[in-house]
């Protein structure tokens, strides 16, 4: 029960950061991308390429949202 309520707190602590302060920070309100896919660009691009893929991964996925809306 303690281990389900601290991996609960962390999620959220987790989910918080990145609303609150990822999100305005390195994505700002330009991009205009739901929440989900800048948080998987960022988680990703950051596994993918490491500190400069905090930067690659939500750039690239907002290429690619772009992209598939005008085709």
């Amino acid at each position: 029960m303690i281990a389900a309520a601290c991996v609960a707190a962390f999620g959220l602590i987790v989910v918080f950061v990145a609303e609150h302060f990822v999100w305005p920070v390195l994505i700002g309100g330009s991009a205009r991308l739901p929440f989900l896919l800048v948080l998987f660009g960022i988680l990703g691009g950051a596994e993918t390429f490491g500190l400069i893929g905090l930067f690659i991964g939500p750039a690239l996925m907002t290429i690619l949202v772009v992209r598939t809306d005008w085709v």
